[in-house]
Formats: structure tokens, C-alpha cells, sequence
């Protein structure tokens, strides 16, 4: 249901708040610039200025979602209220088609001494309904609220997440043609969420303009078309939800102490392999002999996702089956197994972990694997090279997934501090986003209810007697 045609333009947009040392500062910023000006001089500021936002421009369509993810104190309140008109931009302009409904704060727009029924009538209105459209759409306002008799009482004793449910139920039964959305869904319990995001993805099938913002990146990449990262105020990247999202990802691992860097120091080709087969044990015999020849299509989708320091690399990586051939597809809860052609090109000694997730072809994780049962160490000289592999269920609901996968080494080459593990000391040798797609086909007895359906053996026993 998109459209090219703009909901929201903003163009250049920017904040600036003036931040005082001193509460005498304001006074004098009041009267001495003045003074200054009518003697003829340069105007002294007794202020530091603090840009919230700055030059940020970007179109929300008709029809589409737009999410925008940052750090705290990265400007998304700020800019949703910008939009909203709440606050007014020191430099640029946002324009506006459309009414806008908006969730900023809890409560904000509600009479705490107004029943829950009294602001249904009062937001409703505001946003434009009149009152017998009110009357028609109260019903269903109070069936997704869901709130029972408290509906009757006065919402400043509500708990927050019944203002949550008010306020969601009436700024998206009226079907609002632009809906801001500021984290405030995180207050609700599972169910309400799971609810409140079905309404969002029907808004946006009908034609609702969706400006979301929130730190769960899964859910921008699931609701959302666009994406905006701000960061200090600035527009960081903006395009599709999910390459935002993804290189999102990448800054909050770097922010969280997780070693990580791009690396161009590998040329991305298999070599010769003949010395790491004459010095291979005979547990190789046990990898498929097309995992040490050349593989285009891991090669195109290594250089195009692979991030990492390099320091052991993954050169191949294959789906086989059970039949020993390349998997491209398999069957619900048939084993996989994973190998891995690794070579070395920093001298290591660590601890180290390989895992894999597999997101669906939105870009959501739905499954993910990894020997949970122990660390395992590599000891290494640059140059060596290793085959790892795994055995892999696939109880997935039938759909089409792109594999990730990575091997993470540790500083100092310990993984745990203090007898646990500890992620920010996690050194990323080498992840590959798009290391392989695999289709999972229909489950043929049944249809299953997904995305993961773990089998499980049933028993019964009579009772006798």
C-alpha cells in the first residue's frame, strides 16, 4: 500500500537547547545582550549550546514504516516531537499530510481526574473524530484496551501499562492516516504486544503512515520498509530497515566492548591446500572433499557480509546432508551438517566459539546454535588450517532462511571472568551475515505452528484397576 507520495518531510531539521553554568547566566542572557547590541557591540552569549538535533532530512511515504533506532540521548525523542509540533526547530521544517495520532508519553494528552471512558471522548475528539464517530468506535476502542472496569475509574490510578492500552487502543482504532510510536509498547505485557504489533502491521497494509521508534532491532527489521540511525544528534545511515539495522548491530557490539573491525587484509580465495592435507588427520577423511575447492557463491556472499578482525578466517562453508551431497534445502527437523574450512593468519592462543544463527528472509533471528557444553581452545601458527563441523536439527517452520555464522576468540584468549562468560571480552575473528540460504519444505502429516516446533515423544500408560 505505499505510495511515493511524502506523509512527512523533514528537511534539515535541528534543535539547539541553550545550557547555563549558572542560574544568574539566564538572567544576564536576558538583559546584557541587548545592552551590548545598544552600545554597538558584539552580543556575549553567558550559554553553551547543545544541538539535539542536527540537519536531519529524510521522507516518510504513504503506506510505509519508518523506524529509527540510536543510543539513548541520540535525538529520537526529540525529533518525534519535532514532528508532532510539541517542540519547535531552531533551524528547518518538517511538513505534514495527514492527522497525526502519537504515543510519546505514557498519559500524555490524558485528564488524570477524567475517567478512562472521559478521555476516550477527549482524545478521539482531538485527533478529529466527532462525537457520534466516537460513539461508533467506542466499542471496539474498549475491546482492544482490554482494561475491564477500570474503564469507568480515573486514570491517574492506572497502572502504566493500562495507559499503555488506552492510549494504543484509541490512536489506532480510529485508523489514523501517520501513527508515532516512541517505545511506548515496551511497557506492555507479551500479549498486548503481541496484539498491538498485529494492529501495526494492518495499519500499514491500509494505507497508515508508521514512525517507529524503538531498541529492538527485530522489530524495525519485521514492521519496518526504511530505517534512520541517529547518532549524537546526527543521521548516522539512512535506507532499507535492514542494512540500517545490521550496521546498528555491528556499532552497539563495537559499544560494548566487542573487538570488531572490517578487514580487507584477506583476498577472499581458496589456495593450495596440498600441505594442510599432508598434514591432516584421519578424522578428515570425514569432510566432504568439495569443501576444499573453490565455492563462487560462499566467496560472493563472504566479500559482500564478512566482518572481523581477521585473525582466523572462515575460507568455505557448506550445508551437507545426510546423503553426504550440498544442501540447499531439507526437510522439517532433518539433520544438517555444517563444515567449516578455517585458516589462520595471526599466530592465536584462545579459547574460541563458533555459532550460527538463522534469521528469516525479513532479517528476524529465529533459531540459533552453538556448543553451549564447553569452550573449546585454538592453539595456532599463522598459515595452519582446520576443518570444524556440527550436527545441526532443523525444526523450522517451512519457509526460506539465511544462514549466519562467525568464530569469536576472547582477549587475553579467556573466555570467562569470574566463572562466567563474558561477552564484552569477545574478539571477532571472522562473521559471515549471508553465509548460506537453506529452505526448509512443508512438514507433509501436518501443518505446524512455527517458527520453531521442537518434536517431542508422547507417552501414555493406562491405569489399571
Amino acid at each position: 500500500m505505499s505510495s511515493k507520495h511524502p506523509a512527512i518531510r523533514v528537511r534539515d531539521l535541528s534543535k539547539c537547547y541553550e545550557i547555563y553554568e549558572r542560574p544568574q547566566d539566564r538572567l544576564k542572557q536576558s538583559i546584557h545582550p541587548r545592552l551590548q547590541r545598544f552600545v554597538g557591540r558584539e552580543p556575549k552569549k553567558y550559554y553553551r549550546e547543545f544541538w539535539a538535533l542536527k540537519d536531519v532530512s529524510f521522507d516518510v511515504n504513504k503506506g510505509e514504516a519508518v523506524g529509527i533506532v540510536g543510543r539513548n540521548g541520540a535525538g529520537k525523542s526529540t525529533l518525534l516531537q519535532l514532528i508532532c509540533g510539541t517542540l519547535n526547530p531552531t533551524l528547518g521544517f518538517v511538513e505534514i499530510q495527514g492527522i497525526v495520532a502519537a504515543l510519546l508519553e505514557l498519559g500524555s494528552g490524558f485528564n488524570p481526574e477524567f475517567s478512562g471512558r472521559e478521555n476516550v471522548y477527549l482524545s478521539a475528539s482531538m485527533l478529529g473524530l466527532a462525537h457520534q464517530e466516537i460513539d461508533d468506535k467506542f466499542d471496539e476502542i474498549a475491546a482492544f484496551a482490554d482494561i475491564g472496569d477500570f474503564l469507568e475509574q480515573p486514570v491517574k490510578i492506572y497502572s502504566s501499562g493500562m495507559l499503555m492500552r488506552l492510549a494504543f487502543a484509541v490512536n489506532t482504532c480510529i485508523n489514523p492516516e501517520i501513527l508515532i510510536v516512541d517505545e511506548a509498547l515496551s511497557v506492555g505485557d507479551a500479549p498486548f504486544q503481541s496484539k498491538c504489533f498485529k494492529r501495526l502491521r494492518q495499519l500499514i497494509d491500509s494505507g497508515s503512515s508508521v514512525l517507529f521508534v524503538s531498541h529492538d532491532i527485530s522489530t524495525v527489521r519485521s514492521i519496518c520498509s526504511e530505517a534512520l540511525w541517529l547518532k549524537n544528534g546526527r543521521a548516522e545511515m539512512w535506507g532499507e530497515a535492514k542494512d540500517v539495522a545490521k550496521e546498528y548491530e555491528r556499532f552497539c557490539w563495537q559499544e560494548q566492548g566487542v573487538v570488531i573491525q572490517i578487514s580487507d587484509g584477506d583476498n577472499g580465495e581458496l589456495s593450495e591446500v596440498s600441505s594442510f592435507q599432508a598434514n591432516r588427520s584421519t578424522k578428515l577423511n570425514m569432510a566432504p572433499s568439495i569443501l576444499f575447492e573453490s565455492n563462487p557463491t560462499f566467496e560472493a556472499n563472504r566479500r559482500r557480509s564478512r566482518i572481523g578482525t581477521g585473525a582466523v578466517v572462515i575460507k568455505n562453508f557448506l550445508l551437507v546432508n545426510k546423503n553426504g551431497f550440498e544442501a540447499s534445502s531439507c526437510g522439517y527437523d532433518e539433520i544438517l551438517s555444517f563444515f567449516y574450512l578455517l585458516e589462520v593468519c595471526e599466530p592465536v592462543n584462545s579459547d574460541f566459539i563458533v555459532g550460527i544463527r538463522f534469521r528469516d528472509i525479513k532479517g528476524n533471528f529465529v533459531y540459533s546454535s552453538n556448543d553451549i557444553t564447553k569452550i573449546h581452545r585454538l592453539e595456532a601458527n599463522a598459515g595452519d588450517r582446520f576443518v570444524a563441523s556440527t550436527d545441526i536439527r532443523m525444526p523450522l517452520e517451512s519457509q526460506d532462511y539465511v544462514v549466519l555464522t562467525g568464530i569469536f576468540g576472547f582477549k587475553d584468549g579467556i573466555a570467562f571472568s569470574s566463572g562466567v562468560y563474558d561477552f564484552s571480552r569477545s574478539v571477532i575473528w571472522d562473521v559471515i551475515e549471508d553465509a548460506a540460504y537453506i529452505r526448509v519444505h512443508p512438514f507433509k502429516l501436518m501443518s505446524l505452528p512455527g517458527p520453531v516446533h521442537l518434536a517431542s515423544v508422547l507417552r501414555l500408560e493406562k491405569i489399571l484397576g
